[in-house]
């Protein structure tokens, strides 16, 4: 599988590279190829450590952390070899991560030209599956709010892959209709943080070599976990699989579809990082109403396994279930934005050694006000409630509150 994925990339690479060589159009460096974000945020937060911060807080701040720091700066290069050939190579420097600098993503694009019969395109390479609805901005950020979904920031930590991925879009008249199907590796520890954590809500970007730290493991899960994971990684060399369904009607709406599933096996293993099997059924909607206000919702629900069967069922069987609300409006220059998200994990065996269920909901209100074209600042207030019994095992009360309150200059080109 391994060997499939990176064979089928060098042949696109060595068909952009060739095309560009013999088109106009190539565009390899330049003010149009380069561009990057930087984010510098003051923030006040009370309750408990930040999971940044090996504890199992729900948020970027600490409780015992105040004051001004570098959220994020990435530079993104967009080269194009051809007219249908291009590429994105994402840098990021995330200074609460480990590294602190890193590859976000870096795939090739192909987009054939619009035919009677629709329009193809593909990429290869690393990179977030479509699954996230908030993140259209520079080098996959929110250009709305400081901190994402309950949702899109798992989707940010634990579900970045390296695979090939094909779209067909189609009008069936005032109707557009697209298909995506995709093929991956290096996503084998998907499950990992979700199960152990808990569901968290931030702006963190997982990186080609990132590893998190997990929270106090139980007595039981302690012998057989390490004590961190990396998301970007392959263990098993099966192929895993998403497909998404996007439908634009004659109507200010936009529905889609997508399912995932990562075919672990459950029982690979490496200096105690496992393969995880983990799929999911995500669902999101976007409307506008009128010129200034929008909607979007997004509604997931999915499972992850780990481990080998024990008496009682496997070492890990959890499913997990979440959903966001977010209504936007535009005042003048100005974009006030508000989300509730609601979340939970069930855990479905071995309770009574390695407890991973949870509750939990959040409230966040953001408002962005542009200094310039390339400068704006957003000020964000945040309140995460959640009852998770496993903070036990490091000391911690199991039902937590905590509120952030957050200013950001970010810088964009």
């Amino acid at each position: 599988m391994r060997q499939t994925i990176w064979r089928a990339g060098l042949g696109v690479l060595l068909l952009a590279l060739g095309g560009g060589a013999a088109r106009a159009q190539a565009s390899l460096f330049g003010p149009e190829t380069l561009h990057g974000v930087i984010d510098v945020r003051l923030s006040a937060a009370d309750g408990e450590t930040s999971w940044l911060d090996g504890g199992a807080g729900k948020t970027i701040a600490s409780g015992d952390e105040a004051g001004l720091f570098l959220a994020n700066a990435a530079l993104e290069w967009k080269p194009r070899f051809s007219f249908a050939f291009s590429g994105v190579v994402t840098a990021e420097l995330q200074p609460k991560l480990d590294p602190k600098a890193d590859l976000g993503e870096a795939y090739l694009k192909f987009r054939g030209p619009p035919s009677r019969l629709g329009r193809v395109s593909a990429r290869a390479g690393l990179f977030y599956p479509p699954v996230s609805m908030e993140h259209d901005g520079v080098a996959w950020t929110d250009p709305d709010m400081l901190t994402a979904s309950a949702i899109n920031s798992w989707i940010g930590e634990e579900v970045k892959v390296g695979g090939l991925e094909a779209t067909a879009e189609r009008s069936f008249g005032d109707h557009q209709v697209s298909a995506t199907l995709g093929v991956f590796g290096w996503n084998d520890t998907s499950g990992a943080l979700l199960s152990f954590r808990g569901w968290a809500l931030h702006g963190v970007k997982t990186g080609a070599k990132t590893g998190f730290e997990l929270p106090p493991l139980s007595k039981y899960m302690k012998t057989k976990q390490a004590p961190d994971t990396y998301p970007v990684l392959e263990l098993d060399n099966r192929a895993g699989f998403y497909g998404r369904l996007e439908w634009r009607p004659p109507a200010p709406v936009v529905l889609n579809a997508t399912y995932y599933d990562n075919a672990g096996d459950r029982i690979s293993v490496a200096a105690k990082q496992w393969a995880w099997e983990t799929r999911f059924l995500n669902l999101g909607v976007k409307v506008a109403l009128g010129d200034r206000t929008s909607l979007l919702a997004q509604a997931m629900s999915g499972e992850t396994l780990m481990g080998y069967r024990a008496p009682g069922g496997h070492w890990i069987d959890m499913g997990f279930h979440a959903a966001y609300l977010m209504a936007s409006r535009d005042y003048g220059a100005d974009r006030l934005s508000a989300r509730i998200d609601w979340f939970e994990t069930n855990d479905r065996t071995l309770r009574a050694l390695d407890d991973n269920d949870e509750t939990g909901w959040a409230l966040a209100a953001d408002w962005r006000h542009p200094l310039s074209p390339r400068a704006a600042l957003l000020f964000e207030a945040l309140h995460v409630s959640s009852d998770r019994p496993g903070r036990a095992y490091g000391g911690v009360a199991p039902k937590q509150d905590q509120t952030v309150l957050q200013s950001a200059l970010r810088l964009t080109f």
